[in-house]
């Protein structure tokens, strides 16, 4: 196990039988989920090679009976269907943790949710279903999130819960992939990974500044995969668009950077976001101009080059553009990026978290 980063001291006996369980709409679907690959798959896997029975399943096909010891639900979403599910378990004496990695919980702060800002869904409907995802949590004594800012908030609502941050970690996917991999030819790409439609108010943060580094560099390019809304002034070809790819496919398309964005317009939503783009690149080797952000701050040293608007990120993009410079920002970088986002240490976090709710049962 030791391309998975799992030593022989880590397995723990006995082991446990460990439930991720996903609360997507589309039952079919939520294995395709990237949130739900890094916060349930990846910790899981970790999990699973240190000696433990991991299973990932939609919420709809927990049944009566199921003998588990630990179950994490995430995302959670209140029906009285689902309700009954938590209900059976809790009788049968499974350990119940909720994981959240975003700010959807509060109504109050819906305005907030980049759906609303970017005018992709009506601020009703969106403080819906946050009640929903509150209403949920609200059945929950343990929850997991992602990030120090989210656990405040989930604190303020949820009065006496224990909460227990598990930052996002680098996919054990990647570690194998990355044996014996050459090193990657000089080409000065900037890329950003937009994921989902909501992003284009992030962007703009960033859209001067990387139109003057364009200008600047005429063998430079921008490739934005994902969607993406935006108006750019550059030369023909300076500007490629991918469609969004699946997770097995996206190392690839990380790797093949230079120097990637992560920009967020800063919002009560966004400073509980995750620094998951700066550890991606960071572990291929790959600085991120980034907003400055809790979560961020981690990488100070390890990949996050922080630019607040977009004369900063011209500016961070030219210092880059410096070779001396972009060697000692990158030298050992994928090794401090995994000194602070490595699984197997956030997988024991998750165990110790666990152990001490059946510590209080007993």
């Amino acid at each position: 196990m030791a391309s998975l980063g799992i030593l022989p001291g880590d397995r723990d006996e006995p082991g446990l039988r460990i439930a991720f369980v996903a609360g997507t709409r589309n039952p079919q679907l939520f294995q395709e989920d990237p949130s739900f690959i890094y916060r349930c798959q990846n910790l899981g896997l970790a999990l699973q090679a240190m000696g433990h029975q991991v299973f990932w399943l939609h919420w709809s096909a927990l049944r009566p009976g199921q003998n588990l010891d630990v179950a994490v639900f995430h995302r959670p979403r209140y029906s009285l269907v689902w309700r009954a599910r938590l209900w059976w378990l809790r009788r049968q004496g499974t350990i119940l943790v909720a994981d959240v990695d975003d700010l959807i919980f509060d109504p109050e702060l819906a305005r907030y949710s980049p759906g609303v800002v970017n005018g992709l869904v009506p601020l009703p409907k969106t403080a819906q279903q946050f009640a929903i995802h509150r209403a949920a949590l609200m059945c929950f004594d343990r929850v997991t999130v992602s990030t120090e800012p989210l656990a405040a908030q989930v604190r303020n609502q949820l009065t006496g819960a224990a909460v227990q941050v598990l930052p996002n970690a680098v996919h054990l996917s990647w570690l194998d992939a990355q044996a014996g991999l050459p090193p990657r030819p000089y080409s000065p790409v900037v890329t950003y990974f937009p994921g989902t439609r909501s992003h284009d108010r992030d962007f703009a943060v960033y859209a001067g500044g990387v139109a003057n580094f364009l200008a600047a560099h005429g063998d430079a390019r921008l490739e934005i995969t994902g969607p993406l809304n935006f108006d750019l002034q550059a030369r023909p070809g300076q500007v490629v668009r991918h469609e969004r790819i699946p997770f097995a496919r996206y190392a690839d398309h990380v790797r093949s950077s230079w120097v990637n964005l992560a920009p967020l317009e800063l919002t009560p939503f966004t400073r509980c976001k995750s620094a998951l783009k700066v550890l991606e690149a960071g572990f291929w080797g790959i600085p991120t101009v980034c907003s400055p952000l809790p979560d961020a701050e981690r990488f100070a040293s390890a990949g996050a080059v922080f630019a607040p608007d977009s004369q900063a990120c011209f500016t961070a993009l030219q210092a880059l553009a410096n070779p001396s410079y972009y060697a000692e920002i990158t030298h050992g970088l994928s090794e401090r990026v995994l000194a602070r986002a490595g699984v197997r240490n956030i997988a024991r976090t998750f165990l110790q978290f666990v152990r001490e709710a059946a510590g209080r049962k007993g």
